[in-house]
């Protein structure tokens, strides 16, 4: 069973097989989908990623180990109360045109930038620490506001409301790229369209695009050093039978995510195969649901499910999930959920509890009993979905209906409000447990329940191992809530030759750099 379409309809293939030895100064690989935009701003989904994250870079970003290093900045320091953070940029900067020279001022206007209503950026919530930030996303504050200034033309400053010892991670991200105001001014509405409407700073920038495929191609005008491997070849393959381990074993690409599956064949065939256990999957519940909205019956449902029984018919990519973080996230370099632990005490499978939560919830509600529920999953899901039925009518004394969907419709009624309950996918797009815990933020305010400010208090920790404290009970706090209730965790897989070397590659979106391909 091939549980997670989103990876593997996601990103298809990475790096380089023959090049990184010298035998072949190209690389090859592919992505899923054509971009619908080179803003980094608005960068989501991993083919965007895969190509915007390598022809842009940030203040900071990750060295080949996949430690925090210097980008644009070349030295920083934090202040004392962790509020305060003071980037020194490298000299003589200039944009891929080479005549734009790069400055603090496009810091400054990306970030002000990312906050505006009219951008749309999908992650500018993730930003939440910046001194302003909130003030602007809730109140309507002007993005002037904003803790990012430009003391000069080499320095950039950013003021954080709280501390947070994991705000670096962000910037690392392609959300936090800079933009230069002036270029993006004179693109008139129409910039990262094309590439006659953009203007890269990463060590690549994309040389030529077509329908088919893009290249991308060393960046001259970028200051790191040691050689760059030429005409990265990156196709877009949507067919829908679309099979990497085929592209992979045929030499059309140098590596690719895949799947359990194929492991064996892989193997058996010398690529290198490094997995990460980075998707949760869950049963989102919908709270303007009639039954649904009711705190008991969420958990009736959670305490109703008897987990132990899927395990038998989960691969051996998934594992029961009793909490929501992946065990991929890491803080201070050691796995969140070794430190956290994998269980929670009082949340374990109780189908008589179950049934005292349903019949509170029930009688809230001014109802007898439920009446046949739906559940939206993904086709592949339902050996394993199947026993989580059976526990549930068993426990509930209700009929539970399993509607198989793709992923595109799962989405879309989640989106438009139309479904009960699904099982749906969340994987993290940076290494920090507010990556997957910031997704709830905004859930369970009409019940009273806050969690965008647990989790601020979570980023507001002296040490990683405050840190680590503060998010286990915010998960705590969401398994009280049970906004949704998690059910397994995923590995994914990615795949290339055993002669690869430097390849930096993240679990988080399916992430990966060629920078440090030699």
């Amino acid at each position: 069973m091939k549980l997670k379409p989103l990876l593997a309809t996601a990103l298809a293939a990475l790096l380089c097989l023959s090049a990184c030895s010298g035998a072949d100064p190209t690389l090859g690989f592919d992505i899923r989908a054509v971009l619908g935009t080179y803003d980094p701003q608005l960068a989501c989904g991993e083919s965007a990623l895969l190509i915007i994250e390598n022809c842009f870079e940030g203040l900071l970003k990750k060295d080949e180990n996949g430690e925090i290093a210097g980008g644009v900045a070349e030295t920083w320091e934090v202040s004392e109360d962790g509020l305060r953070y003071t980037f020194a940029l490298r000299d003589n900067l200039f944009w891929s045109d080479g005549q734009t020279p790069l400055t603090a001022d496009d810091f400054v206007f990306a970030f002000r930038r990312l906050f505006e209503k009219e951008t749309g950026a999908p992650l500018r919530a993730d930003f939440i620490a910046l001194s302003g930030a909130r003030e602007i996303l809730y109140e309507d504050a002007d993005v002037s506001r904003l803790g990012v200034f430009a003391p000069d033309a080499g320095t950039v400053v950013i003021e954080l409301a709280y501390p947070d010892a994991l705000f670096p991670e962000l910037l690392t991200t392609a959300a936090a790229s800079p933009c230069s105001e002036a270029f993006f001014e004179s693109t008139r509405g129409r910039y990262g369209q094309n590439l006659d409407y953009i203007l890269f700073n990463g060590p690549y920038y994309v040389r030529r695009e077509s329908a088919s495929h893009y290249v991308l191609s060393p960046n001259p005008n970028h200051p790191g050093g040691g050689p760059f491997y030429q005409d990265i070849y990156v196709y877009v393959r949507d067919e829908a039978d679309y099979d990497p381990l085929a592209r992979l074993t045929e030499e059309k690409i140098d590596g690719a995510a895949v799947g359990y599956a194929d492991l064996s064949e892989l193997s058996d065939g010398g690529f290198h195969v490094d997995g990460s256990e980075d998707t949760l999957w869950m049963l989102l519940f919908n709270q303007e649901d009639e039954y649904f909205a009711s705190k008991n019956i969420r958990r009736a449902f959670a305490y109703a499910a008897d987990k132990g029984a899927m395990q038998a018919a989960l691969p051996g990519n998934l594992r029961v999930a009793d909490a929501y973080v992946p065990g991929a996230v890491t803080v201070g370099g050691a796995s969140y959920r070794e430190q956290a632990g994998d269980r929670f005490v009082g949340f374990d499978y109780d189908g008589a509890l179950a049934k005292e939560l349903l019949k509170d919830g029930l009688a809230e509600l001014g109802r007898e009993k439920l009446p046949t529920l739906t559940i939206l999953c993904p086709g592949e899901s339902l050996g394993a979905m199947g026993h989580l039925q059976g526990s549930l009518q068993e426990n509930l004394a209700t009929f539970v209906n399993l509607a198989p969907a793709t992923p595109e419709q799962i989405a879309s009624a989640v989106a438009s409000g139309d479904y009960q309950a699904a099982l749906v996918a969340l994987t993290p797009q940076y290494n920090n447990p507010a990556a997957v815990l910031s997704a709830f933020a905004g859930q369970g305010e009409a019940a009273g329940w806050d969690f965008g400010a647990v989790l601020r208090d979570a980023a507001n920790s002296k040490d990683f191992a405050e840190s680590v404290e503060n998010y286990s009970l915010a998960e705590e706090m969401l398994l009280q809530e049970m906004p949704a209730l998690p059910l397994f965790y995923e590995t994914s897989y990615f795949a290339a030759s055993e002669e690869v070397a430097g390849l930096f590659y993240s679990p988080f979106g399916g992430h990966l750099r060629f920078e440090y391909c030699r």
